[in-house]
């Protein structure tokens, strides 16, 4: 059985190679970091949609102009999601008892029912994401995010010959993982506000104890008047150092 975390590790370790190299990386090299996990052919797929996805972290750009940011990515995310919409136009459709077969045939080890029942999810999966679009999280991100744990589930269902809601199994799986990807995102934006909240107020502070003492400030100055320890005072002046350069 494919052990999801450390699938998951892997992809996010890939990706930030993938985004560092200067060269591009083809597939076999690619997959040649899952190699000691047994990939089935959809899982490679799903490997290479993810980290090939050119649309993938565009949103991670930074703009001074944070409604103007907010509104290009408002604009984007509803011209993906009508794309989106476009494509499931084009899936074919299962009645109810179809989609009973693959599940149980999943359930039996069939691995070739994985591709149909993960074609027939996506509109679920655009749904949950539906629920979490905001302008700074993409519908593709939330999306990417949502496939992925639905193939995770899927191997892990695959044989398992139990008996399983696998519907139900499967939403409550994409929705985890697009809820803790908008979490995530969510708390790294507000911390990155409030390191812009520091800066900023170590920023005029400066300013304002160089005008009144006619000198520049000491660290402990800054400390009493920001209410700052000196540590990460220190940690914030580096970064304002790193900034000017």
């Amino acid at each position: 059985m494919l052990d999801e975390q450390a699938f998951m590790d892997t992809l996010s370790s890939v990706a930030e190679i993938m985004r560092t190299s200067e060269q591009a990386m083809t597939e076999e090299e690619i997959l040649s970091y899952f190699s000691d996990m047994e990939l089935s052919d959809a899982h490679k797929k799903m490997v290479m949609d993810y980290l090939m996805n050119p649309e993938k972290d565009e949103n991670a750009s930074n703009d001074e102009s944070g409604e103007a940011v907010d509104e290009e990515n408002e604009e984007r995310s509803s011209k993906v999601y009508e794309m989106y919409l476009q494509d499931l136009a084009g899936i074919p459709q299962y009645e109810e008892e179809e989609r009973i077969t693959f599940y149980k045939a999943l359930l039996a080890g069939d691995e070739k029912a994985i591709e149909p029942i993960s074609m027939f999810s996506l509109e679920m999966v655009l749904k949950i994401a539906d629920k979490y679009i905001e302008p700074r999280l993409m519908v593709e991100d939330l999306v990417q995010e949502g496939n992925v744990a639905l193939f995770l589930k899927l191997s892990e269902l695959c044989g398992c010959k139990q008996a399983y809601d696998v519907e139900q199994e499967l939403e409550d799986a994409v929705e985890r993982a697009i809820m803790n990807y908008a979490s995530e995102m969510n708390n790294e934006r507000e911390q990155e506000s409030t390191l812009v909240g520091k800066i900023s107020l170590v920023h005029e502070a400066k300013k304002l104890l160089a005008e009144e003492n006619g000198t520049e400030p000491t660290m402990a100055e800054l400390a009493a008047y920001t209410k700052m320890d000196e540590t990460e005072l220190q940690e914030l002046e580096d970064l304002i150092k790193q900034k000017d350069k």
